[in-house]
């Protein structure tokens, strides 16, 4: 079992030309929560086990982690239209740092049918979720939902859209296998970007850096 602290997140907007100057921060629209594990543990993807069994001299730990949209509301409007979440992986001396060997998903996407409906498949590891093609549906075209990047590196990222009547809301898991440094204090830092779109203001970008307590993140002391 994993156990998830999910936390409410302040989203600040960015200053940009011709924006509002005097524009509130968003609240209550998106939550960010996570759990660290033993590196071997069995809520890994398929392919972690054996990555982990083949490097025995290393030390590892899984981070989960869960953003979750929720859907405007008449007291905060605005519609996501994309975001992103990046992690920062580090240890107090610098000298070396932390990486994520592997992080989950790549890619995960949604089934868009020609008509007759919908058909998705979630895969994240710790999630899998689907839902069956409509009898008679014409052949679906997958669109990317969500993407990763930099696997093999100390600060991965993924990105998060909607999609054609599919929009950017609820639960979306990541995670990465994430390589210590032996003897240190490893932690992540994680910096979450969204864009909203709106019908009388347009797209606007907010952006919360989530360092300090209750959201840093320790991986190992």
């Amino acid at each position: 079992m994993t156990e998830i602290r999910m936390h409410d997140v302040e989203l600040v907007p960015e200053r940009t030309l011709g924006g509002p100057v005097d524009a509130e921060p968003l609240r209550g629209r998106l939550t960010f929560g996570w759990d660290v594990l033993p590196g071997d543990h069995e809520a890994a993807p398929a392919e972690w086990p054996a990555y982990v069994k083949a490097t025995p001299d290393r030390e590892f730990r899984q981070l989960l982690m869960v953003c979750s949209f929720r859907p405007e509301t008449p007291e905060s409007r605005g519609t996501f239209r994309h975001a992103s979440l990046g992690i920062a992986l580090s240890v107090p001396d610098g000298a070396a740092r932390p990486v994520a060997r592997l992080i989950e998903p790549g890619e995960r996407t949604r089934s868009l049918a020609g008509t007759g409906g919908l058909n998705f498949t979630v895969k994240a590891g710790v999630l899998d979720l689907g839902v069956e093609k409509p009898a008679g549906a014409e052949s679906a075209r997958e669109e990317w939902v969500v993407r990763g990047h930099g696997a093999s590196q100390p600060n991965p990222q993924w990105e998060f859209r909607g999609v054609r009547r599919v929009p950017l809301t609820g639960d979306h898991p990541v995670a990465a296998l994430v390589e210590l440094v032996p003897g240190q204090v490893n932690t992540a830092e994680v910096v979450v970007a969204a864009e909203l779109e709106h019908r009388s203001w347009g797209v606007r970008r907010y952006r919360a850096r989530l360092a300090r307590e209750p959201h840093s993140i320790v991986l190992a002391v």
